[in-house]
């Protein structure tokens, strides 16, 4: 796992605020042991909780977290083979909206199925999250500009790897906010520095949100046998290719508070490793101690 140093000098980490955390439950949709596979179809069809759904998002917006994501991985069904799953989380999204109040983000595609998202997001609080891949910036791009014209909030969400095979200045002309799932910080810092000088030249501000794959425990070697565990059962599969951290709440702290300090990300999504645990370390652990460091900091200039 790579390690960046912090700037030692205080003056110079007080100029980063304590950045937006949000989470993605997506791990709380209906299991499927391999999504390329019809193996166990031929069992009863296992579904979503979607009363623990929001419970969980309930609490992580109540307890200052900035949003809830529902990703492309997220299933209310797991019978993914007889049925169109594709508008799984917009489905979900809507339904949490009467229950919960917050940001609450939709994965979809930038193609048909995101013109059917709109539709149904239309006059709602669910925004979406278009993800990226190099064939369709172009509609993604059209899709993004309806958004913004219907009020509908909206969402880019890319992988290192697209990122690299795309003209980002394009991009980074027209979005607001970028998801970027990528594991090198100065892999990151490039990507944003890229779409942030686009941005600037429109006269606007963007904000890449980094997503960060955490497993929180006392020590690291406990995070490491939870990490062991987890990737064993294949609950980590939604994460796939995002960064990542084992250890302590304040190894997460530490690993936020460099990506910032490089360059790297304004925001991050959390992946909890595993729910409720994980989303528990975040709101009563991460933050809170995030939050009191720049506390300090602040006190002693």
């Amino acid at each position: 796992m790579m390690t960046i140093e912090l700037p030692a000098n205080t003056q110079q980490r007080s100029r980063y605020k304590v950045p937006a955390l949000s989470i993605d439950l997506s791990a709380l949709g209906a299991e499927v042991l391999d999504p390329s596979s019809d193996f166990d179809e031929d069992f009863p069809v296992e579904t979503c909780n979607l009363g623990k759904l929001s419970t969980m998002a309930s609490a992580a917006l109540t307890d200052g977290l900035a949003g809830i994501c529902l990703g492309s991985s997220f299933l209310l069904r797991s019978d993914l083979h007889l049925r169109d799953c594709r508008l799984d989380a917009v489905r979900a999204a809507l339904k949490l909206t009467s229950r919960i109040t917050g940001p609450i983000y939709a994965s979809v595609t930038g193609d048909a199925v995101g013109e059917t998202a709109l539709e149904a997001v239309k006059d709602s609080d669910v925004g979406l999250e278009i993800h990226l891949n190099k064939q369709d910036l172009d509609s993604a791009l059209d899709l993004v500009a309806r958004a913004k014209e219907a009020g509908t909030r909206v969402v880019v969400a890319l992988t290192g790897d697209t990122a690299q095979q795309i003209d980002l200045s394009k991009l980074g002309a027209v979005v607001d906010t970028v998801r970027l799932r990528e594991p090198d910080p100065h892999t990151a810092r490039e990507i944003r520095y890229s779409l942030r000088s686009a941005a600037l030249e429109e006269g606007r501000d963007l904000t890449v949100v980094a997503d960060l794959f955490m497993i929180v425990s006392a020590c690291a070697m406990d995070a490491e046998e939870r990490a062991n565990l987890i990737s064993a059962i294949g609950a980590d599969r939604y994460a796939a290719g995002s960064a990542r951290v084992l250890g302590t709440v304040h190894d997460v702290a530490d690993h936020i508070e460099s990506w910032i300090a490089l360059g790297a990300a304004d925001a991050f999504t959390i992946l909890p490793g595993s729910l409720p645990t994980d989303l528990a370390s975040t709101v009563c652990g991460v933050l809170p101690l995030l939050n009191a460091r720049r506390t300090v900091e602040a006190q002693q200039q």
